[in-house]
């Protein structure tokens, strides 16, 4: 479960002890404080969810920052205020003199080599023309590079197919599945022996159901999947194609951007669905 919430009778709830943790990471990068270094203070504090390590920490805290859904997007119920999210999130985009993030850095942050999970690069390689490729030395994606312009056309066709039509967002999941426990079936048949008993015993039946609706209830998972498929589609029908790469719309609906041992290019988005950019289609994935 997503930290800051929990789930009781079959909804999600905030959870005030961890929401409170919520709170102050967006209060102190409001304030100036950077992901890191909240991280830190959280692991020094030995706060449960950032005690694994100092770097875990960060990376958690940075997550957390990006995530919509702290301010109810997908159907959660809003632990702050959609302002306060983006105060934090502009905070984020912005150098120390105030000036907003290049449009490079953003696409950066979001891209990932599948090969070492490391970062892709953005440099010019001594040859003033922007090149794309995988940070780490001696790994199939450092070299040969990927031009700027096939990288930022991948991503911008993919957004496009996705505007153009939203289904391609569609996957498939099932809301609620449930998976009884072995232990369910003795219980089921514990309380209908109890039910063929005479004299019943009415209060050991009741503490026999409440124990087998205890148990049925734990073999349910819950998917939010299909809400977040809806929220991302209607995020995509609000925006038009364009001729450069919408980073509006990427960083709404984009988890992010991956390569793969094949310099294959795909976005994946914030309900899992991955799409795959293919040289031959002009528009579409």
């Amino acid at each position: 479960m997503l930290y800051g919430y929990k789930i009781e009778n079959g909804e999600v709830i905030i959870d005030e002890e961890s929401a409170d943790i919520v709170r102050r990471i967006f209060n102190d990068r409001i304030n100036g404080i950077t992901g890191p270094k909240i991280g830190a203070a959280l692991y020094a504090e030995k706060i449960p969810h950032f005690s694994d390590s100092e770097k875990k920490s960060g990376d958690k805290v940075m997550s957390i920052l990006r995530n919509e859904r702290y301010f109810g997007e997908y159907s959660y119920p809003p632990i702050v205020s959609k302002e306060t999210f983006q105060q934090a999130r502009d905070s984020m985009c912005r150098k120390v003199f105030g000036k907003p993030l290049p449009a490079h850095k953003i696409i950066k942050g979001m891209s990932f080599c599948t090969v070492c999970g490391m970062h892709m690069g953005h440099n010019y390689n001594g040859t003033g023309v922007a090149k794309w490729h995988c940070c780490t030395k001696g790994c199939v994606n450092f070299m040969p590079v990927i031009t700027e312009e096939e990288y930022l056309s991948a991503i911008r066709s993919i957004l496009n197919s996705v505007i153009k039509s939203p289904k391609l967002l569609n996957v498939k999941s099932v809301l609620t599945e449930y998976v009884p426990s072995g232990s369910i079936k003795v219980h089921e048949e514990n309380l209908n022996a109890m039910l063929s008993a005479e004299p019943i015993e009415t209060e050991k039946i009741l503490s026999e159901i409440f124990t087998l609706a205890s148990e049925q209830y734990a073999c349910c998972t819950y998917d939010l999947t299909p809400y977040v498929t809806a929220d991302l589609k209607n995020t995509a029908k609000k925006h038009e194609q364009s001729d450069d790469v919408n980073l509006e719309l990427l960083q709404q609906i984009a988890e992010k951007i991956v390569v793969d041992a094949d310099k294959n290019i795909s976005v994946i988005f914030k309900n899992g669905k991955k799409i795959t950019y293919k040289e031959s289609d002009t528009d579409e994935p």
